[in-house]
Formats: C-alpha cells, structure tokens, sequence
C-alpha cells in the first residue's frame, strides 16, 4: 500500500549512489498556442544545483540539493531535502532547438516551442496553351 501511495504522490526513493533521498518533482505544464510551459518550484536550491535536459523526446530536469545544517534538534520538520527528478516525455511537434530555462527565485521555468503547423498553399495550375486557328 505504501508503494502504491509513493508512486501516484511523487514521494521519496533512496538514491542507489549515495543514499539521498530523491523526490519526484512537482511540475505545473501549461500549453499556449505556440509552446508549452512548465514552472517547478525548487526554493532553496543554487541555479548550479538544476539541470534541464532534453534527449530522445524526454525533457529531463534533476535538482540537486543538501541538507541545510541543523545547530539544534528539530521539533518538527516538514520541507523536504534531497533530490528531486522529473522525466516528461513532450509531443513530437515541438522545437527541441529553441527549448528555454529560467531559472528566478526559486522558480524554474521551461518553455518548449511548439513546430508551427504547416499552412494549407494554394498551388498554381500550369497549362498547355493551345495555339488560335491551330
């Protein structure tokens, strides 16, 4: 049961290089008419500490955090530590090229482009032109 919870929440698995917790990142997608955007909220972490990633259709963010050094013993303790991943995979029709980060406040924010739609084109009727009195 408490797999089942893990999974659909997002809670922590223990990471098998160096034991850290790490978290499935909460992320807020937004679709425009010409591009998708993503915010996360990673309070606390340096810029250094995220990285966005894009390869084979999936947009890759990890962020990379350290316990904040306790000087007294915790009466309650809420705000999580460790590491956080997220895998997203994006539509075939966006623009892998022009994907943008930034990264302000404790907010990451990832703007994908989408390809803009081809337009139907009108195609011009080329002739014969028949010769008069032929």
């Amino acid at each position: 049961m408490d797999r089942m919870f893990e999974r659909f929440f997002g809670y922590r698995t223990v990471g098998p290089e160096t034991g850290t917790p790490t978290y499935s990142l909460p992320v807020d997608i937004l679709e425009a008419e010409d591009a998708y955007e993503l915010h996360a909220s990673v309070a606390g972490v340096p810029q250094d500490g995220v990285d966005v990633t894009f390869e084979d259709g999936l947009l890759k963010i990890a962020v990379k955090a350290a316990p904040v050094p306790v000087l007294g013993t915790f009466i309650r303790q809420e705000r999580l530590w460790g590491n956080w991943s997220r895998q997203l995979e994006l539509p075939k029709e966006v623009d892998s090229a022009n994907i943008t980060a930034e990264f302000e406040n404790g907010m990451l924010t990832v703007r994908v482009p989408k390809v803009a739609k081809a337009q139907p084109q009108r195609i011009a009727i080329a002739g014969a032109t028949k010769a008069i009195g032929a």
